[in-house]
């Protein structure tokens, strides 16, 4: 079966750069307008529009907090303005910090979990509103990561979010199934990324060290998860939901 999405309509949040940017860009390669959320990346944002949009698709780019009161909800307001129809949500929008337990705060683990747990169930449910109020079927991707799956040492921000988030995936799925609405979620392993960067370059030797640890011995790209979305997005996709797939060149299967 051939992955479409002609006369599909979807949101991409955090879909300026990054893995969010190669998403939105698979979509709308695949015959799908987009519209991406971005927080402060605007020039970023607005070249991704221009790619989507030279492709023959229509794109616009909405700038929200989700951290503020209401902001997901008011950011999905507009985004019904602009598409009054939307089939696909992917929730990429997300936080990452790292520490070792013993010296977290309570503030910081409070944050984490609002960014990358409530903020997508606040998306999801005002999105599954919009579906069902239509009695349309659609998408929802969470983009979750491989340390939900498996912690490592200073991990424990990152790794109890993206867990919760997975669970979120499996409820979710459980209870819009009787509506059509497909939940799932991809899990990223190390991904060479902006936000990466400077891992990058002050760690050289540690950076290689992970590379050495996957199985196919290279790190992940924005690409890499792009084809997969297209399919959890697709109809090529109907007979999946509430499943979380790791994409990480083999790393959960047994990387060292």
């Amino acid at each position: 079966m051939q992955l479409q999405l002609i006369n599909k309509k979807a949101i991409v949040t955090g879909g300026s750069q990054g893995i969010g940017k190669g998403i939105a860009i698979a979509l709308a390669e695949a015959g799908a307008d987009v519209l991406i959320q971005y927080h402060s990346a605007r020039e970023k944002a607005n070249i991704t529009v221009d790619e989507i949009v030279q492709m023959g698709r229509k794109s616009i780019a909405i700038q929200a907090d989700f951290t503020e009161d209401d902001a997901p909800e008011h950011f999905l307001e507009k985004a019904f303005e602009v598409f009054s129809e939307i089939d696909i949500l992917v929730n990429c929008a997300a936080a990452y910090d790292r520490g070792p337990i013993l010296e977290l705060s309570r503030q910081q683990f409070s944050w984490m979990q609002k960014v990358n747990v409530e903020v997508p169930f606040r998306l999801i449910q005002k999105f599954a509103r919009h579906l069902i109020a239509r009695k349309s079927r659609g998408s929802i991707i969470n983009i979750s990561s491989i340390s939900g799956l498996m912690p490592s040492s200073n991990s424990c921000l990152n790794s109890c979010s993206k867990a919760g988030l997975n669970m979120l995936t499996r409820c979710a799925a459980i209870e819009l199934a009787q509506y059509q609405i497909r939940v799932n979620g991809i899990a990223p392993g190390t991904t060479e990324t902006e936000s990466n960067l400077p891992y990058m370059e002050q760690d050289p030797a540690g950076w290689q060290q992970i590379t050495d640890s996957i199985p196919l011995k290279r790190v992940g790209h924005p690409k890499d998860y792009a084809g997969l979305a297209v399919l959890l997005a697709s109809d090529a996709a109907d007979w999946i939901t509430g499943v979380t797939i790791a994409c990480d060149g083999g790393k959960t299967a047994g990387g060292n």
